[in-house]
């Protein structure tokens, strides 16, 4: 199965009205919530990514599932495959609006279908297994962007890959199936919560990328110079606690370390027998695309050094060392891989991501610019929101000036014409500025002037 079956037991199908959801401007791509409810909710496919995705002849567009018109505002991400119609398909509904980090998903619930209450907590049936000791967690943090997060239970005490929000029920779980040994931190941006996690099972072991390592924590990016591997950058796979591992023992080693910087400096994915690969934002699955793709728009450090990190994964499933079944990302999609799950069917997948990272503009998004985008989408009656219209004006695209160039054209309401009026009114804004600033400085010369006169 593609995704974690619902195991609530309750998926009797009833073709009435049980909600209706639909996605805000507030979406920004993060893409959790598709995990949650994946026949209720995909992709959008505006017209002109098919020339980023050489898709020239259409085929992205028609393999693509339809989002229904009218289920989304544009600008979204995500929207809308069909609406609820099971009581089954409601609990999905509720995880997947609960796990959006910037609450753009909202469901309006049919009055009378359920009694008030009846459901409990949107995330009651999470954790849930996906196959052999490998669980998705749900509980997803705000503080972490909403990353999916996952488990694999060992004996001797599991690994917990990124950090979910805190809970009793999370740390009642975690203890429940042996309790956990390692941290894997995939990269900076899914650190938050560690120091509490590393606090509720002593002896467990936090594993990071060296370059990902904060001193000084701040939005997003806890403070992590206190985590015991600080893993370095190198070509050669690793043990948990660095040891280098020779390529030919890759497909034999149990728990592997990838170092796959590019989407930070310090990303890793980690392998585990072989069949699941866990991959933070480096990599996820597109069923737009039909195939891995990774995140032009949220490349932090330099997307050809993220192409590179994945030719190198391509050319170890190529020599017959890595093979994978399951794509495990912290956002967008998880997916079981079609094949039988060889270093040759891996190999030809990640050929494919490959082939489309190569199409792709190069360069990296500062946090500097996407933070304000993000908050100018998510927080619309905020001073910044304002002043990024001001110069934007308003509707579809308005804020897209602020992002580079190069990014601009991956959201799904770019309007070109929208980037240019709204730079030429911030060099007619600076020209003023500039001027005024110019005439004040003039006017106090000339009064200084006039003062020294008057004493002389």
């Amino acid at each position: 199965m593609d995704h974690a079956s619902n195991d609530s037991g309750r998926d009797s199908v009833d073709e009435g009205d049980w909600g209706k959801l639909h996605v805000t401007r507030a979406c920004c791509g993060a893409g959790v919530c598709r995990n949650f409810a994946p026949e209720l909710l995909g992709e959008v496919s505006p017209a002109h990514w098919a020339r980023m995705d050489g898709d020239d002849g259409g085929d992205v567009q028609r393999r693509a599932p339809a989002v229904l018109e009218g289920t989304y505002d544009e600008g979204a991400f995500t929207g809308v495959l069909r609406q609820p119609r099971s009581l089954a398909d409601l609990e999905a509904a509720r995880s997947a609006v609960a796990a959006c980090p910037v609450h753009a998903l909202r469901l309006k619930t049919s009055p009378g279908r359920v009694r008030p209450g009846a459901l409990g907590a949107p995330f009651r049936t999470w954790p849930r297994r996906i196959e052999d000791e490998v669980w998705a967690l749900g509980h997803p943090s705000a503080d972490n962007i909403g990353a999916t997060t996952y488990f694999i239970e060992r004996p001797g005490g599991g690994v917990l890959v990124d950090l979910p929000e805190p809970s009793d029920a999370i740390f009642r779980f975690l203890e429940e199936h042996g309790g956990v040994r390692w941290i894997f931190l995939t990269h900076r941006d899914h650190t938050e919560h560690h120091a509490e996690f590393a606090a509720r099972f002593p002896g467990c072991r936090r594993i990071l990328g060296a370059a990902d390592v904060t001193l000084r924590g701040g939005a997003y990016r806890a403070s992590t110079g206190d985590v015991e591997i600080q893993l370095p950058d190198r070509p050669e796979p690793m043990t948990l606690e660095g040891a280098p591992l020779a390529d030919g023992e890759l497909a034999g080693a149990e728990l592997a370390v990838l170092s796959q910087p590019g989407h930070t400096a310090g990303s890793m994915c980690l392998l585990y027998r072989g069949r699941f690969l866990f991959t933070g934002d480096h990599l996820a699955y597109s069923r737009r695309l039909g195939h891995i793709a990774a995140f032009r728009l949220q490349c932090w450090d330099d997307w050809e050094r993220q192409s590179r990190s994945v030719r190198r994964l391509a050319a170890l499933a190529e020599a017959g060392h890595l093979r994978f079944a399951w794509l495990l990302p912290g956002h967008n999609e998880w997916r079981r891989l079609e094949g039988d799950g060889s270093a040759a069917a891996t190999a030809a997948e990640l050929q494919r991501v490959v082939a489309w990272m190569e199409r792709q503009a190069p360069g990296h998004v500062p946090m500097l610019r996407f933070v304000p985008w993000v908050q100018s989408r998510t927080r619309p009656r905020s001073r910044l929101a304002r002043v990024v219209r001001a110069f934007g004006g308003e509707g579809p695209g308005s804020e897209s000036w602020v992002l580079p160039r190069a990014v601009r054209p991956y959201l799904p309401d770019h309007r070109p014409e929208k980037d240019t009026a709204a730079l030429v009114r911030v060099s007619l804004a600076a020209t003023a500025a500039l001027g005024g600033a110019a005439a004040v400085g003039w006017l106090a010369a000339r009064a200084a002037r006039a003062m020294v006169a008057r004493r002389a």
